[in-house]
C-alpha cells in the first residue's frame, strides 16, 4: 500500500543552522493562496517559479551580492546535505509558514525521487517533516535495466519521479500561513515480482502530511495513466511483442497547474521517450486531469499525441526537465523534438501546412500553442523549423530545450513573445498572439518566420549535437538602459552561459529595425564553460527594480563519471563569478572560490536546476553510496 513515516531528525548536517529568516518585501508573493504579509512570502509552486518559465525571482532580499562574496561574520555556505531515498531530478519546490501539526515552519521544501519518494523537509533545519513512499504494495520503481537504456545517470538509473512535481494552495485560506494545498506528482511504477507489468500513476497529495490532509496513509485521489488518441494508445502491462507506453514514455516535463475559476486546476503533463532510439517506438504525448471538487477522485480531462497518424511515431516533448508554459489565458506552449522518420505516410505541418487546421498532423520539431477542448488539445498555432528534415536526420531537436513566455511588453512589437533554444543552438523569438503569428512553416528551406532566429549562436560545433539540453532563465530589468527591458541566460553544451540583452523595439545589436530583438551576440559571457549536458539556470534579485540580481546555475558534467555537482553564481549584469564550489576553479577567476565542505553531497545529476527562495538555495543530487540515494543540500547564510 501506499506508505508514509513521519521523522523529525536530521540525517546529514553540516555546518549550523542560522534559523528562520524573516524580512520584508515590497514585491507581492507569487500565486493565489500565498501568504501575502510580511517575512518569509515566496511560493516556488511549479518549475522555475510560475506558469511562464522564467526562472526568474525578484523577492530574494537575503541572497545578495554582498552577502554571497562576503568572507568575514555571516557567510553564504553549505548548511545541511538530507539524505533521501533515490535521485532528485526534479526541482524542489518551497512553500513558507506551513502549519504542520499546530508547528508554523518558515520554509518547507518539496522533493521528490528516482524512487517513487516524496519529501517535505524543514529549510530551517534538514529535518524531515513527512515522507512519502508513492509505490503501493507490489510495486516499486523502474530501473535502467528495465529500459536497457541508462538516460538517468549514473548507475543503476532508477526510474520513478522524474518530472517537477506542481503544487496547488489555491484553496489555502490561511493568509498569514498556508494550512491546506496539494501536491501532483507523477511516478513510473512495476510490479515487485515477474513477469513484470508496468504503469504510471498520477497522485494528488497534501502538502499538510503527504496523504489526503486528514489521514497521511491514504492521497486525496490518484489514477493510472492511459488512454487513445486517433488509434494509438498510452498503454500498460505486460512487455510483449512492444513494450507498453507506461514503460517507454519518459515523464521528463515539469506539471503545468491551468487555473479554473471555482474547481480545481487542470494538470497538464506531457512525455518524451526513454532512450529514444532504443525504446522505439514512441510519441509526444500531452494529458491532462483534474481533481474534483471533494478531492476524492482524478478525471482524465483530455488527450492528444504530437504525432498521431497511424504510422508515424516520435514528436517527443524533451525539455530538459522543462515543463509546458502557460498564459493568462490557459493557453498552453510546447516544444517538440523529431518527427516522424517516415514522412511519406504521415501529413506534417512540413509537408502541408494548410491540413494541420482540420486532420491530425506530424507537428514535430515545432513550438505549439494548444488550448483544451472537449476531450483533446485543440492546437491554436503552430511554427515548425525550417530546416526540419536535417534535424531529423541529425537528431537536433527544436524540444530538446524548454520556452520561456516573456513578460508582456508595454508598447512592444509585438507585445506578446516567447523565447525558445533546442539542440542546433538556435534561438527563436516568437509572437505568441494572435493566432496565427507564431511562424507557421515557411516552407523555403533557408529561414524561420519567427520574430527573430539566432541560429546555432548556442553550438560550439555546428557538426555535432551541442546546443540547450534545458532551460534558460530570463531577468526582467531596465538597468541596461536604451529602451531594453531584460536579459535572457543560455548555456550550450561546452560553452559559456551566455546572456543576451532584450529591446522590444529592436536596437542597432538586433538586427531587426523596429521589431522587437536580441542582441545577435552575446552582451556577456562567463569565462567558465559549462560541459555536457549544459546548466539550467535560474535568477534572484533582491527587488523588481533591482540591479543587483544574480545567476545561479549548476555544473552537471560529471553525472556521467560519478562525480560531485559544482554550484556557481554569476552578477547578472556581467556574468563575473561570483561564488563556485568547483574546487578546480583557479585563484583570481571567482570573488569566492568555496572550501569543499560546501560542495553539493552526493554525485550529479543531468537536468538539475537550483531552488531560491526565502534566504536559501536548494540543490537536488544522487546518491555516493550504496545506502544513500539522494541528497537535498541547502545553502543559506551563517
Amino acid at each position: 500500500m501506499y506508505r508514509l513515516s513521519i521523522l523529525n531528525s536530521t540525517i546529514v548536517l553540516v555546518g549550523v543552522s542560522l534559523g528562520s529568516s524573516f524580512f520584508a518585501n515590497t514585491v507581492s508573493a507569487q500565486g493565489v493562496g500565498c501568504p501575502t504579509t510580511a517575512g518569509n512570502n515566496v511560493c516556488l509552486t511549479t518549475y522555475q517559479g510560475r506558469a511562464t518559465r522564467l526562472g526568474y525571482n525578484p523577492n530574494e532580499a537575503t541572497l545578495t551580492q554582498a552577502a554571497i562574496t562576503a568572507t568575514t561574520g555571516a557567510k553564504f555556505h553549505k548548511q545541511y546535505s538530507v539524505a533521501v531515498n533515490g535521485a532528485i531530478y526534479a526541482q524542489p519546490l518551497v512553500l513558507p509558514n506551513v502549519v504542520m501539526n499546530g508547528i508554523t515552519y518558515a520554509d518547507v521544501v518539496y522533493v521528490a525521487t528516482e524512487q517513487d519518494w516524496v519529501y517535505a523537509i524543514d529549510g530551517a533545519t534538514g529535518n524531515v517533516l513527512w515522507s512519502t513512499n508513492l509505490a503501493p504494495s507490489g510495486y516499486m520503481f523502474d530501473q535502467a535495466s528495465d529500459l536497457k537504456c541508462s538516460n538517468i545517470l549514473p548507475d543503476p538509473g532508477d526510474i520513478g519521479v522524474t518530472g517537477t512535481p506542481v503544487i496547488d494552495i489555491s484553496g489555502n485560506k490561511g493568509e498569514q500561513t498556508i494550512t491546506s494545498g496539494v501536491l501532483y506528482v507523477v511516478a513510473k511504477l512495476k510490479t515487485t515480482t515477474t513477469p513484470y507489468s508496468y504503469k504510471q500513476t498520477l497522485y494528488a497529495l497534501s502538502v499538510i502530511n503527504g496523504g489526503n490532509g486528514v489521514s497521511a496513509t491514504q492521497p486525496y485521489a490518484s489514477i493510472d495513466i492511459g488512454g487513445t488518441f486517433n488509434k494509438i494508445s498510452f498503454s500498460q502491462g505486460v512487455i510483449g511483442n512492444v513494450p507498453p507506453y507506461s514503460l517507454t514514455q519518459n515523464q521528463r516535463s515539469a506539471l503545468l497547474a491551468v487555473p479554473v475559476a471555482g474547481q480545481s486546476p487542470q494538470i497538464v503533463i506531457a512525455w518524451g521517450g526513454n532512450c529514444d532510439r532504443v525504446n522505439f517506438p514512441y510519441n509526444g504525448w500531452v494529458m491532462s486531469y483534474q481533481l474534483n471538487s471533494t478531492q476524492s477522485a482524478l478525471t482524465q480531462t483530455a488527450i492528444w499525441a504530437t504525432v498521431p497518424a497511424k504510422h508515424t511515431y516520435e514528436g517527443g516533448i524533451w525539455g530538459g526537465g522543462s515543463g509546458p508554459a502557460a498564459d493568462g489565458s490557459g493557453h498552453i506552449f510546447l516544444a517538440t523534438g523529431n518527427g516522424d522518420s517516415s514522412v511519406n505516410v504521415s501529413t506534417p505541418p512540413n509537408d502541408a501546412p494548410t491540413s494541420c487546421t482540420t486532420v491530425p498532423c506530424d507537428y514535430g520539431n515545432s513550438i505549439l500553442e494548444l488550448q483544451i477542448s472537449g476531450s483533446t488539445f485543440s492546437v491554436l498555432d503552430f511554427f515548425t523549423a525550417y530546416d526540419w528534415v536535417n534535424r531529423n536526420n541529425k537528431n537536433y531537436d527544436v524540444g530538446s530545450g524548454g520556452l520561456m513566455l516573456l513578460p508582456a511588453q508595454s508598447g512592444g512589437n509585438p507585445k506578446n513573445l516567447l523565447v525558445q533554444a533546442g539542440k542546433e543552438g538556435t534561438i527563436f523569438l516568437a509572437q505568441t498572439s494572435g493566432v496565427g503569428s507564431l511562424g507557421g512553416f515557411t516552407g523555403n528551406g533557408v529561414s524561420d518566420a519567427t520574430v527573430q532566429s539566432l541560429k546555432q549562436v548556442l553550438c560550439y560545433n555546428t557538426a555535432a549535437e551541442c546546443g540547450v539540453t534545458g532551460g534558460g532563465a530570463w531577468w526582467a530589468t531596465t538597468s541596461g538602459g536604451g529602451g531594453s527591458t531584460g536579459y535572457a541566460y543560455f548555456a550550450g553544451t561546452n560553452m559559456p552561459l551566455m546572456q543576451f540583452q532584450f529591446y522590444p523595439n529592436g536596437s542597432t545589436c538586433t538586427n531587426s529595425g523596429t521589431l522587437a530583438g536580441f542582441c545577435t551576440t552575446p552582451t556577456a559571457q562567463t569565462t567558465f564553460a559549462f560541459g555536457w549536458p549544459g546548466p539550467n539556470p535560474t535568477i534572484s534579485a533582491p527587488s523588481g527594480s533591482s540591479s543587483q540580481a544574480i545567476v545561479w546555475a549548476v555544473d552537471s558534467r560529471r553525472a556521467a563519471s560519478k562525480g560531485p555537482a559544482a554550484l556557481w553564481a554569476f552578477d547578472a549584469t556581467t556574468l563575473n563569478c561570483l561564488y563556485t564550489t568547483n574546487q578546480q576553479t583557479s585563484a583570481g577567476t571567482c570573488t569566492v572560490i568555496a572550501p569543499s565542505t560546501d560542495v553539493p553531497a552526493g554525485i550529479a545529476v543531468k537536468f538539475v536546476v537550483p531552488s531560491v527562495a526565502n534566504g536559501k538555495l536548494y540543490v537536488g543530487t544522487t546518491g555516493d553510496t550504496s545506502t544513500t540515494q539522494g541528497y537535498l543540500n541547502i545553502y543559506g547564510i551563517s
